[in-house]
Order: C-alpha cells, then sequence, then structure tokens
C-alpha cells in the first residue's frame, strides 16, 4: 500500500510554487496601465524603461535555468515575464522613435513642413497600434 504526500509536502511542492508563478506573473504586468498611459499621450514623459530592459535579462536568465533544471514553476513564473518585457521593450522604443521623429521635424526648416506633419502623424498612429 502506497502512502499519500502530506498536507505539507503538498502545500510545498505544489501550493506555494503555483501561487508565486502568480504573483511573478502579477508583478512582471505592473507597468502595463503607465505604457498604455504614455502610448495614448504619444511621450514617455517621466516613465523610468531601464528597468524593462533588465527584466527581460532578468527572465531570460530564469528561463535557461528552468531548462536546465527542468523547473516547470520556475518557467511558468518568468515565461510571462519574457513576453511582458518584449512588448514593455518595443512600445517604449516606438514612443521614443515618435519623440525623435517630432523632434526633428520641428527643428527642420528647410522643408515646407506639409511632409514632416504626414510623416509625424503617421508614426504616431503606427506607434499607437500595438
Amino acid at each position: 500500500m502506497s502512502e499519500s504526500p502530506s498536507l505539507g509536502f503538498i502545500l510545498a511542492d505544489y501550493v506555494a510554487p503555483t501561487i508565486g508563478c502568480i504573483l511573478s506573473t502579477l508583478t512582471f504586468s505592473a507597468p502595463i496601465k503607465s505604457l498604455l498611459t504614455a502610448i495614448k499621450s504619444g511621450s514617455l514623459g517621466s516613465l523610468n524603461c531601464t528597468p524593462w530592459a533588465f527584466m527581460t535579462g532578468n527572465t531570460i536568465g530564469w528561463l535557461a535555468y528552468s531548462f536546465i533544471t527542468l523547473d516547470l514553476f520556475v518557467f511558468f513564473a518568468n515565461a510571462p515575464g519574457l513576453l511582458i518585457s518584449i512588448w514593455l521593450n518595443t512600445g517604449a522604443m516606438k514612443l521614443q522613435y515618435y519623440e525623435e521623429l517630432v523632434k526633428r521635424s520641428a527643428s527642420d526648416n528647410n522643408s515646407n513642413g506639409d511632409d514632416d506633419a504626414i510623416s509625424v502623424q503617421t508614426a504616431k498612429i503606427d506607434c499607437c497600434q500595438q
């Protein structure tokens, strides 16, 4: 007759890691609202995007570790974070490009302005469509 696993074993090996995966995903998704607000306004403003680059590197490292140790809980705690961080970094890059485009078109005095206004508006539309 086989023994059934104890409650402590189930809590330590399955329940706690599952809760950790959920909390990890919630932590990684915290900046989503801030980026969406920045996309709607068309500017990063004072939004600090530097941690997002580190988030990408961190999740890649933990995903590599999960493959080495064959730990599914580590994988599922970090896979959503990698996808979210890639989306955050892509959105920030689009906004930075848009801001640079606006700055360059405003400082360009040699053009008649019509083409610049069209290209800036097109960039804003492309930036906001994700």
